[in-house]
């Protein structure tokens, strides 16, 4: 063996064969199964060697080629085709090797009467162009004088571009089974700095078989070939049935200086035995569709008889309420002109999935009846589904009404498939509302937990600040507990009908029912704007069944210390200090005197209906008990003619000396020996439940302090 054809031997073997399996997963730019025939070779009679794709990639290092070959053997018997090899070579004579996928490297030989496609892979420099390249075969002959003979060229036409027209579908192969993957739908918004495609790619399952997708990216190459990655929703490990689609929802950013026009989509897959990419499909982007986008804050002009307007979808959330959930989705107007312009009068409704069609109530949450030129204005979109429903998508459509009967679609905003978390606000912060002409804090101040024989009932105390510097109404609230496991306890509101002055405060009582014993431990409050979506024209007012703009607290820890003293004991608004407590018995009547001082917070608006201060006498031995109730909403209005018996019994605000409280005991003079001491304790009373706030023990007969 002499030197020169011991280093073509050598050559030759760093190039590949045909006899491999097929790979995992390729490729066939077609609008049907039937793979794409560029060229071919046919060696002998019962042979044929097509050329069905070729794909190249740019990378870092220069490019990656890939191509499909499909070996038919027409012959009735297996062929074993060692001795046919092949090479890559560049018009301008330049040669490559190829090498074989990993994936195929036990094929050994093609089954008579059958055909089976084999996946090759070469580096090339960059700046070479597919049209730059043919697939040379060829096989060892020792009698040429370089010991190979020419089998025949396969070059790549001019007119080949690989690309897939948009119009049609791509066949890819996943594990011998077709996908077709074909673009439903293309839209590109854009802010100052960037466009935003978002490309909704349908995935078929054209074969018999149930398979999964493998780790695909995807990317968009623009006309100038640059390449910008794409975020997948659902696009990994996602199972197709047969005859089934899936589509895949494609975002991304793309800086505005680039050109906008002739876009292609890249689908690519990760070799890892290799740890570089191969290109799988290549498809020509449709026209756009002109809607927004799927991230939040993505803006879309659209234009009436009025003027153009920019709609922003912000945020949208999914909340519990009794056996639905509510979708609400925060929807901003801009007037980015340079006059105002009129409100438009809109309908809007979601669409789940591009199917199922959601009723949708609009909510306007600013106090306005314009747009100002350079503002905005928000709307809350609101509407109903059973809890159990699912859904991969979502779209808000906006449309004006011109009558009673006819409207027109403005814009159709598409959402996150994942609704956003209700926002968070920390137990020692606050929550700023900035509506126009709502300007507000929340703020969770404290907690209290009532016992009773039915269960706890929790009520967390709302203060809220008016920021506005005029009168200003707290919108009506809807509130829920939501417990640790997820766990919803529907709550009441109190009201407060009166508007807060500037700077002034409103303090509301929102309470639930939970079971005894029951732990608050990270509990939260969910609060929302009151809203009513289904009128009932029976009804003068028709009760809220929904809520907007959701706003979660966590809770505080819960004050449970209970003073050994009766002073300062603050049953909010008021604060209650008790002296001179002293007992006495006079023919057949017990007395219990004291003074007491009673202050109120005028700083703060609150409602004290269903609030009771809750006096409760026991003696230590057991000899005589009794307990007095007073209304707080009593004290600075206290019932009944104030020359009666009832209303001199009554606490009121102010101070009082020697406020007595008899109690008929015929028997208790009787007992006096037993008298040594007693407790009286202080309660407060939420709708029958009950709070310890200060325990006293006094001496029989003696004035305290």
């Amino acid at each position: 063996m002499n030197t020169s054809w011991a280093s073509r031997i050598t050559r030759a073997a760093l190039v590949m064969t045909l006899s491999f399996a097929p790979m995992t997963t390729t490729t066939v730019n077609a609008s049907s199964s039937e793979s794409q025939n560029i060229g071919s070779i046919s060696p002998f009679d019962s042979m044929i060697i097509e050329l069905n794709q070729v794909t190249l990639l740019p990378d870092q290092a220069g490019s990656t080629v890939t191509f499909t070959l499909t070996v038919r053997n027409n012959g009735n018997s297996d062929q074993t085709p060692m001795d046919y090899w092949m090479r890559l070579k560049s018009k301008s004579g330049s040669r490559y090797n190829v090498q074989l996928m990993p994936s195929d490297k036990n094929k050994s030989r093609v089954p008579a009467n059958s055909s089976k496609q084999f996946t090759y892979y070469s580096k090339v420099e960059s700046g070479i162009k597919l049209q730059d390249l043919e697939v040379e075969f060829y096989k060892l002959d020792f009698s040429q004088p370089n010991f190979e003979r020419s089998l025949g060229q396969i070059p790549v036409p001019a007119s080949y571009s690989g690309v897939t027209p948009a119009d049609e579908g791509s066949i890819i192969q996943v594990d011998g089974n077709d996908i077709q993957a074909k673009i439903h739908k293309f839209s590109r918004g854009k802010n100052e700095k960037n466009y935003l495609p978002g490309i909704t790619l349908s995935m078929e399952n054209v074969g018999d078989t149930q398979l999964t997708l493998p780790d695909y990216r995807f990317a968009i190459r623009t006309s100038e070939g640059l390449v910008y990655p794409l975020n997948a929703k659902n696009g990994k490990d996602t199972s197709i049935n047969p005859k089934e689609a899936k589509e895949l929802q494609l975002s991304g950013t793309i800086p505005i200086s680039v050109n906008p026009d002739d876009w292609e989509l890249l689908i690519t897959q990760s070799v890892t035995d290799l740890k570089m990419n191969t290109l799988v499909s290549d498809i020509k982007l449709p026209p756009v569709i002109q809607v927004s986008g799927g991230e939040p804050g993505q803006e879309y002009q659209f234009s009436d008889k009025s003027g153009e307007y920019t709609a922003q979808l912000n945020e949208s959330y999914r909340l519990p309420w009794e056996d639905q959930d509510i979708l609400n989705a925060n929807v901003k107007l801009i007037n980015k002109g340079s006059d105002s312009l009129p409100i438009p009068n809109m309908t809007a409704y979601f669409l789940l999935d591009n199917s199922v069609k959601v009723e949708v109530k609009l909510v306007q949450t600013d106090k306005a009846i314009s747009i100002n030129a350079g503002s905005s204005i928000d709307f809350q979109a609101v509407g109903k589904i059973p809890y159990t429903t699912q859904f991969d998508h979502i779209k808000l459509v906006l449309q004006e009404k011109e009558s009673d009967t006819q409207t027109i679609d403005l814009v159709e905003l598409t959402g996150q498939s994942d609704l956003q978390a209700i926002p968070f606000i920390g137990s020692d912060s606050s929550y700023k509302r900035e509506d126009i002409g709502c300007n507000s804090k929340y703020t969770v101040s404290s907690i209290n937990t009532y016992t009773g024989p039915a269960g706890d009932l929790l009520s967390a105390e709302l203060e809220v600040d008016n920021l506005e510097k005029r009168f200003n109404a707290i919108a009506p609230m809807v509130a829920h507990f939501r417990a640790a496991d997820g766990t919803i306890f529907p709550a009441q509101v109190s009201e407060i009908t009166n508007p807060i002055g500037p700077s002034g405060k409103a303090r509301f009582h929102v309470w639930t029912t939970l079971p005894q014993g029951y732990t608050t431990e990270n509990m939260q409050i969910i609060l929302g704007d009151a809203v009513t979506i289904t009128k009932d024209d029976k009804q003068e007012v028709n009760k809220p069944d929904a809520y907007v703009k959701p706003v979660s607290f966590g809770l505080p820890v819960e004050k449970n210390d209970v003073k050994n003293t009766l002073k300062q004991i603050e049953l909010f608004p008021y604060t209650i200090s008790m002296s001179r407590i002293g007992t006495s018995i006079d023919t057949g009547k017990f007395y219990l005197n004291f003074d007491y001082d009673i202050t109120k917070n005028s700083q703060t608006v609150t409602n004290t209906e269903g609030h009771k201060l809750v006096l409760v006498f026991d003696d230590h031995s057991g000899n005589v008990s009794f307990e007095r109730s007073y209304n707080l909403k009593d004290f600075e209005n206290p019932p009944g003619d104030k020359t009666t018996e009832t209303e001199s019994n009554q606490l009121k605000l102010g101070k009082k000396q020697s406020f007595t409280i008899s109690v008929n005991d015929q028997n208790l003079i009787y007992k006096t020996e037993f008298l040594k001491k007693y407790n009286l304790s202080i309660y407060d009373e939420f709708n029958g439940q009950r709070k310890l706030l200060g325990k006293q023990s006094i001496d029989w007969f003696v004035y305290s302090d």
